[in-house]
């Protein structure tokens, strides 16, 4: 049949850009692990040829013609209704990425991609070097980069039709949601988190933190830690970067990063566990959506609901140090010899403000978004010249974290996404803790005795839930879709609220 026949050659066309997208991938992996830094300039002329490649494979005229042929235009994305429901899930996916990137004319393409690899590599000199103007031309390009693009799909200055330029970059990660609907959101949980900041008072000291943990032996608690939450380290492995994340190089070769610090051995193992809610997700996609444009997450926001998910609702559980606490303390057995779980649980959920976005504690963390938020809206919409962006920072740092960074790398410096292009990323991660909260409590309702399981080790049937009730679906739904499906529900800051109101309301009274 002519059908099959055209679904077959734009599969092809999709995985043949999937493989150059994972090409790609393996040479930014290796610019974030382990490029030399002389070898920066000739790696940002690969990544753009190769950029180019790919976007030129995708946005042939054959590709229009196939999703013609198979009923699939802007207004009806998932083609001819009497296709199964797997192919029109492909075809509306694969006419959103069509749509997109047919748009960006070929040289714009390459020049984003060459910018972005010189750009992250100046970030992470400057963040190095707490020199911010050394990398103020980069970030300049970048936003300027961006805002091309949005111009490039209907969005304008003026938020007029599509709507702002903000609006496009955040459609890319959150489809269909606008920045009005995201401060309406942001408000109210800005007001609650800081009156729930403020009575709960000053943090308590843990002294037991501040000593020395040496990085060799936190490197060997985290590849235990993975084993132990079931990551599958003949499908993935951790390596170091100057900024924690996540990437596909295959479907069975899932990478992740974390960074030590001798002070601080939290932010370590922390950063795995988040780090492995992302793994776990790519991991889980089913053998039908592999290799094809279906094998992503339903949004970022649902992406980032899977590495908070693990990160605090997992990972910062009483349950869940009661099994791992001996195991960590027999790798640190001088800081920790006088030390049991109950009191480090109370010390990884203490409540103390900090300047760093990836450390922060569960209260303040949605701060810190709504911070970057205001921020990136304001310079993609030519409101804050970048040059002003530090003393912006620390303005915004004193007005929703009640501090003041010291230096550029414990402020507009600390996040990665900017040197990338990534506007619009940010509030992916405070919409990933609503997410989280209401998968959690469907979980807890269908699955008995989770805080046994926890404390004993056995992650298998949260694993095997999520595996059926969010990774076998890749992006087939949309997020609201999903959420439906598995809650019943529409996305709300209330459960999010009771959980953190809860947890540390008995925390602060214990």
């Amino acid at each position: 049949m002519k059908t099959d026949a055209s679904l077959e050659k734009l599969r092809r066309i999709d995985r043949e850009y999937r493989y150059l997208e994972r090409a790609l991938a393996v040479l930014q992996w290796d610019e974030e692990t382990c490029l030399p830094p002389k070898g920066v300039e000739e790696r940002a002329e690969q990544l753009a040829l190769l950029q180019g490649i790919a976007h030129r494979r995708l946005v042939t005229a054959e590709t229009g013609r196939l999703l013609g042929e198979l009923g699939s235009t802007t207004e009806n994305p998932r083609g001819d209704e009497g296709l199964p429901a797997l192919d029109r899930d492909f075809l509306r996916v694969m006419r959103r990425v069509y749509d997109r990137e047919v748009k960006l004319p070929a040289d714009f393409v390459r020049k984003a991609a060459r910018a972005e690899g010189l750009s992250q590599a100046a970030w992470a000199q400057a963040r190095r070097n707490n020199d911010f103007p050394s990398f103020l031309p980069h970030l300049s390009a970048m936003i300027d980069l961006a805002r091309k693009k949005a111009r490039y799909w209907g969005y304008s200055d003026a938020g007029e039709g599509k709507g702002s330029l903000y609006d496009g970059l955040l459609d890319i990660y959150e489809p269909g949601l606008r920045a009005s609907e995201l401060s309406a959101l942001f408000s109210p949980l800005q007001e609650r988190l800081t009156a729930l900041l403020k009575q709960f008072g000053p943090p308590r000291e843990y002294p037991f933190l501040n000593q020395d943990y040496d990085i060799e032996a936190q490197a060997r608690f985290n590849r235990q830690l993975m084993d132990y939450i079931g990551f599958d380290q003949s499908r993935g492995r951790l390596d170091t970067s100057a900024h924690p994340f996540t990437t596909s190089l295959g479907s069975d070769d899932i990478r992740i990063t974390t960074r030590y610090f001798p002070g601080n051995p939290l932010s370590g193992i922390f950063s795995v566990i988040h780090e492995s809610g992302h793994a776990f997700y790519e991991m889980g996609f089913p053998a039908e959506l592999r290799l094809s444009c279906l094998a992503d997450g339903a949004s970022m926001a649902v992406h980032e609901s899977q590495s908070r998910f693990w990160e605090n609702i997992i990972g910062r559980s009483r349950p869940f140090w009661e099994g791992l606490f001996p195991i960590l303390q027999r790798h640190f057995p001088r800081q920790l010899n006088s030390v049991d779980a109950g009191l480090f649980y109370q010390a990884v959920n203490q409540l103390r403000p900090t300047l760093i976005r990836v450390d922060a504690d569960e209260v303040s963390y949605a701060l810190h978004i709504i911070l970057r938020f205001e921020l990136e809206k304001q310079l993609i919409a030519g409101e804050l010249p970048p040059e002003a962006l530090p003393g912006r920072w620390r303005e915004y740092s004193r007005r929703y974290l009640d501090m003041e960074s010291q230096t550029d790398s414990d402020g507009v410096l600390q996040d990665v996404h900017w040197s990338m292009g990534a506007f619009g990323y940010f509030p992916s991660y405070a919409l990933g803790n609503l997410y989280g909260l209401q998968f959690w409590a469907q979980m807890q309702k269908e699955l008995p005795d989770l805080e046994t399981a926890l404390a004993a080790g056995r992650f298998q049937p949260i694993r095997a839930w999520l595996q059926d009730r969010i990774y076998r679906w890749g992006c087939r739904l949309s997020p609201q879709e999903l959420l439906r499906q598995v809650t019943g529900e529409q996305l709300s800051p209330a459960p999010f609220l009771a959980y953190v109101e809860t947890k540390y309301g008995a925390l602060h009274r214990g």
